[in-house]
């Protein structure tokens, strides 16, 4: 770390550097356990050389969940370019999956609480290491289908990860949409990447969400991801629905179609198998 940046840390935290060590998990960045004189951890994470530096966006989305919902996240002690510093939570992994997974639950159900008058954020954001696009809209269905449809396919297609022919599909289901899916569903606080993954789970309870890609939107974009990505009890849905009761038509059709967004995500990051998964959907919608 640059001399004039340490003592620009140093002074934010009241403490100094004396110990740094690597964590696992950083898909797209380098994370580190920093050990304080004073005896305090934080995690420090730094993007990757061939990553953009998205510290400050996720600086903002975590800052602006801990001030406007109740969701448990780590608290932002320190940002600058190319690096971002968040309090360590401590967290032993599940115990008991069936419990902490009813606890993701309420969790969950809380954050979805926080509702907002528009669909999308007051700027873009970011999912992983991907622009996210959030201009806001007064219709979730033209949301949906230009600003995470069609946004990632276009960027897949440029990108040689999807071809033209898969693109006009898409472009044809989003034009369907509007017999679809809702045109005015409650626009919910979004976490926006929400898997086990990005859980902090401690025995029985959630620890700590991290690695939001916030925006407002349809509650069913973070249950379908959920869904998608696994890794939690299927109780999950049981005790989120005895919250908040999920209209008929999600498990059966509304899921496959809110799960093309993070498979397209994956298609743009990882390419492969991702690709026939969303053609599967495409062909179950008849397009």
């Amino acid at each position: 770390m640059a001399a004039p940046l340490k003592i620009q840390l140093e002074k934010a935290l009241g403490s100094a550097v004396v110990a740094s060590r690597p964590m696992a998990g950083g898909d797209v960045a380098d994370v580190s356990r920093l050990t304080l004189a004073d005896g305090r951890q934080v995690v420090a994470k730094r993007p990757r050389a061939d990553q953009a530096d998205n510290t400050g966006l996720e600086a903002m989305m975590l800052t602006y969940l801990k001030d406007h919902s109740p969701l448990p996240v780590p608290k932002v002690l320190f940002q600058a370019d190319g690096i971002l510093v968040m309090e360590h939570i401590t967290h032993a992994g599940p115990t008991d999956r069936h419990a902490a997974s009813i606890d993701v639950a309420h969790h969950v159900a809380a954050l979805h609480k926080v509702t907002g008058l528009r669909y999308g954020f007051e700027t873009d954001t970011v999912i992983g290491p991907l622009p996210q696009e959030n201009a806001e809209s007064d219709s979730w269905c033209s949301f949906f289908g230009e600003r995470r449809l069609l946004a990632m396919a276009g960027a897949c297609t440029r990108t040689g990860r999807l071809s033209p022919a898969t693109m006009m599909r898409t472009e044809k289901l989003a034009q369907k949409l509007p017999s679809l899916i809702p045109d005015r569903p409650e626009a919910s606080l979004l976490h926006g990447d929400i898997w086990s993954g990005n859980i902090l789970i401690d025995g029985d309870r959630v620890a700590a969400f991290i690695d939001p890609a916030i925006s407002y939107g349809d509650r069913e974009m973070d249950l379908a991801f959920i869904a998608l990505m696994g890794g939690l009890d299927p109780v999950f849905f049981e005790a989120y629905g005895d919250i908040m009761p999920l209209a008929p038509g999600f498990h059966e059709d509304r899921m496959a179609l809110y799960q093309l967004w993070p498979l397209l995500v994956h298609v743009r990051l990882f390419g492969g198998g991702y690709v026939g998964a969303v053609e599967r959907i495409l062909d179950r919608f008849g397009v």
